[in-house]
């Protein structure tokens, strides 16, 4: 079994401290550095503390280098400045990187690919594995039954999630469109609100709900005359996303320059 060097920024953020303490269970990774922003409360703070484990000698910093130095994967649930940031390091250290930002636009999209000429990235908007079969599913769903069906994608999540819709949802309906041959951009309706007329034929709605302590759930609903298929996915334990994650990133650790996605992961062999 070989083992990998990890780093998380963000190690103090709900995904940072979900990863780290998995990491801190599991020989096969190692950890090399967590940070957070200078100032931040937890900096300075014994990370095995800081998870909830013994402490291991080393602390949360606000040195944002110090993840390249000795690092086979870099994983990143940040912001998409903090994470541009971190992959063009990775991009100029030959570090992989696995990235779970939401949020990030179509030029920081491209200019991901163009780093993945040189390194590994994989790049996904979750990292359930039940998630990314949702999403092979909604694809298939979409092909099969035509134009005649419509498409309405429900996403809810807790009351401090900054991206709206979150990231899944527009996976599901990256899904949808690819299999209609259309850009999402394109067909995209979010939020109806007051006299908006009749659905367009094509459009692929989003509804968005934000509240309490909710991790993450996702449908995607295909409506005709007299019938309607939904599919759904709940998450209930953040730990889900991060062992997608650690799985991604012991793969990433010696893969091909590329940018892959999570489904790329497993079906590769991830």
């Amino acid at each position: 079994m070989k083992n990998i060097s990890v780093s998380i920024p963000g190690g103090n953020g709900r995904m940072g401290k979900t990863l780290l303490g998995l990491i801190l269970d599991n020989p096969k990774y190692k950890l090399v550095s967590s940070t957070c922003l200078p100032g931040e409360a937890e900096e300075g703070m014994d990370i095995g503390l800081l998870v909830g484990k013994k402490k291991i000698e080393k602390n949360l910093n606000s040195d944002p280098l110090s993840l390249f130095y000795s690092s086979n994967v870099i994983i990143d649930f940040t912001v998409p400045e903090a994470t541009m940031y971190h992959a063009k390091k990775a991009w100029e250290n030959d570090v992989s990187i696995v990235i779970g930002t939401t949020g990030l636009n179509e030029d920081q999209e491209k200019t991901l690919l163009d780093l993945s000429k040189k390194i590994p990235i994989v790049y996904a908007a979750n990292f359930s594995v039940g998630v990314t079969l949702l999403s092979d599913l909604v694809y298939n769903a979409t092909e099969k039954l035509g134009l005649d069906w419509n498409i309405e994608i429900l996403e809810m999540h807790h009351k401090n999630k900054i991206d709206s819709p979150s990231g899944t949802a527009l996976m599901l309906g990256n899904s949808a469109s690819k299999a209609r041959g259309k850009r999402l951009s394109d067909i995209k309706a979010v939020s109806r609100d007051g006299i908006v007329g009749k659905r367009t034929h094509n459009e692929i709605g989003f509804a968005v709900l934000r509240g309490g302590d909710v991790v993450g759930e996702h449908s995607v609903i295909f409506a005709n005359d007299g019938e309607r298929i939904e599919l759904h996915h709940k998450a209930t334990d953040r730990s889900i996303f991060a062992s997608g994650a650690l799985r991604a990133a012991y793969w990433a650790s010696d893969a091909k320059p590329g940018l892959y996605s999570l489904s790329d992961v497993l079906n590769l062999g991830g």
